[in-house]
C-alpha cells in the first residue's frame, strides 16, 4: 500500500505546517519554514536569517511533510487512509496530534465543519469500506468511545454530564491489556454515525481562551474505535476473527506560560498539560534508549496519558505522530521544540502484528 503512515518498523512521523494566522500576520509575519521537494523534509530558518531572507537553515527529515498549501483532504489521504486501512487489516492503530497551542492539531483531527464527515472519521469509514470488500459472509461490530484527560482527571465525553458522576478508571489487565473501566461505548454502523458520536463528544470537551488561541483545547482527547469482525470465506469454512483498536489522540497544546499569558485556572491547566507532555517526552526518550539496545524502565505510569497509550507507544500498534507547527518566525522556539520531539519519536521501534484468529 502507498502511504506514509502505513507499515514501517518505527513510529511514522508526519509534519503539517499550517498557514499563518491573523495574529501572526498582524505582527509582521516572516516565514521561517520551507518544505523541500519530495515531501519528506523541511528547512527551519533562524529568525534573524528569516527576516534578512538569507539561505542559512537547518534541515529536518521525516516520513512526510505537508506544507501550508496542502488541503485537509490531502492531509487525510496521507495520514487517515493508511491508518484506517491497517486498522481494517486487524492492526491496532494510533494517530497522535502534537504541537504548540494554536498549531492546528484539533483542526487537523476534526476537519472544517463542511468537510468533517469525509476528512475526520478515519475510523468509522472502515465499517463501510471493509463490508464491501472480500468474498463470503462477514459480520461487523464497531463501537466508539471518547474521553478527555483534564488536570489528570479522566472524563467520559459521551455521557450527559462528563464532569459529574463516576470517573472512568484506566486499568491494566494481563489478557485485555490497557482498558478504561466505566467508559461509554456507542455502537455504530457507518461513517456518518461515527461522526455524529465524535461531534457529540467534541461539544463536551473543555476549551478556553489563551493569548495564543481563542479556542484552545485544555485537555487531551482520545477517540477510540473498536472493531471486531467475523468472516466465513465460503460455506462450511472456519470463521476468521479479527479485532483491533484505533486511537485518535488530540493532545492539548504544548505551551510556554509566558506566551499564553496564563493566570488562575488557565495557569493550573497549562501546568497540568505541560507536566503530562513532559511525561510523554520521557516515555519517548526511554523507548528510544530501548530501541538502541539499552535496558531502561519506561515510565508509562507517570501520567494518565502515557498509561492509556502504553500499548500503542510500546510497539503493539501502528503508531503515527502528526506534528503540527506554525510557519512564523516568532514561533520558531516552539516549532523547534515540536520538530525535535518528532525526530525522537521517529526513532521508536514498533512490532505491530495483525490480531487474527
Amino acid at each position: 500500500m502507498d502511504g506514509a503512515a502505513h507499515g514501517g518498523d518505527h513510529i511514522q512521523v508526519l509534519v503539517r505546517v499550517r498557514p499563518p494566522n491573523a495574529r501572526e500576520l498582524s505582527q509582521g509575519y516572516v516565514k521561517a519554514l520551507r518544505a523541500n521537494p519530495g515531501g519528506a523534509s523541511l528547512d527551519v530558518l533562524h529568525p534573524a536569517h528569516a527576516a534578512a531572507k538569507t539561505t542559512s537553515a537547518h534541515s529536518y527529515g521525516y516520513d512526510h511533510v505537508c506544507d501550508e498549501h496542502q488541503t485537509q483532504a490531502e492531509v487525510f489521504e496521507s495520514v487517515g487512509v493508511p491508518v484506517t486501512d491497517a486498522f481494517l487489516e486487524g492492526y491496532h492503530g494510533c494517530l497522535i496530534a502534537y504541537g504548540q497551542t494554536g498549531a492546528g492539531k484539533t483542526y487537523t483531527m476534526q476537519g472544517p465543519d463542511e468537510h468533517a464527515d469525509k476528512e475526520n472519521a478515519a475510523a468509522g469509514a472502515g465499517a463501510d469500506a471493509d463490508a464491501n470488500g472480500g468474498g463470503g459472509s462477514i459480520d461487523f461490530t464497531v463501537k466508539c468511545s471518547y474521553l478527555e484527560i483534564y488536570n489528570e482527571t479522566v472524563a467520559d465525553l459521551l455521557c450527559e454530564d462528563p464532569t459529574g458522576g463516576p470517573q472512568p478508571v484506566i486499568r491494566l489487565d494481563e489478557k485485555k491489556g490497557v482498558f478504561v473501566e466505566g467508559l461509554t461505548e456507542a455502537a455504530v454502523t457507518s461513517a456518518e454515525e461515527t461522526y455524529d458520536v465524535f461531534t457529540r463528544g467534541s461539544h463536551n470537551r473543555r476549551v478556553g481562551q489563551t493569548e495564543m488561541n481563542r479556542e484552545s483545547s485544555r485537555s487531551h482527547a482520545v477517540f477510540t474505535v473498536s472493531l471486531e469482525s467475523r468472516r466465513r470465506p465460503f460455506k462450511g469454512a472456519a470463521v476468521q476473527k479479527r479485532s483491533a483498536l484505533l486511537h485518535l489522540v488530540d493532545l492539548a497544546g504544548s505551551e510556554r506560560q509566558k506566551s499564553t499569558d496564563s493566570a488562575g485556572e488557565r495557569l493550573k491547566e497549562a501546568s497540568a498539560i505541560n507536566k503530562s507532555l513532559s511525561a510523554l517526552g520521557n516515555v519517548i526518550k526511554a523507548l528510544v534508549d530501548v530501541a538502541d539496545g539499552k535496558e531502561r524502565h519506561v515510565p508509562f505510569r507517570d501520567s494518565k496519558l502515557t498509561f492509556l497509550l502504553k500499548e500503542a507507544l510500546g510497539g503493539a500498534a501502528r503508531c503515527t505522530l502528526l506534528a503540527c507547527v506554525s510557519p512564523a518566525a516568532q514561533q520558531t522556539e516552539e516549532t523547534l521544540s515540536t520538530l525535535k520531539f518528532a525526530q525522537r519519536a521517529k526513532m521508536v521501534k514498533v512490532k505491530a502484528t495483525a490480531n487474527e484468529e
